[in-house]
């Protein structure tokens, strides 16, 4: 992973309960105006790399950010190439 991206991830579980905190009063009708106003001040001091949104995925190999396979975390150029070697366990190119 590259470290641009795992500097985000790091950023993001660091704030995380701290974001979702202050969205919880923030978003909570039941409590008062200046309360509610006051939590999401507080959220919009906090770093902008933090946000769940900036975190992207990114191919383990190349650091490619389009077209990632989620579960092993490579793009799809990647997967096809280590698919076809015979390097990924349990899978294999289909030829018919």
């Amino acid at each position: 992973m590259r470290k641009f991206d795992y500097k985000r991830r790091q950023s993001f579980a660091l704030y995380e309960a701290k974001r979702k905190a202050l969205q919880a009063v923030a978003t909570n009708q039941n409590l008062n105006i200046s309360l509610r106003w006051w939590a999401q001040l507080e959220k919009s001091k906090l770093p902008r790399k933090s946000s769940l949104c900036r975190v992207h995925n990114h191919c383990v190999e190349t650091g490619r950010s389009r077209s990632v396979i989620n579960f092993y975390k490579l793009s799809r150029l990647q997967f096809r190439r280590l698919a076809s070697k015979g390097a990924l366990a349990g899978l294999r190119k289909a030829c018919w």
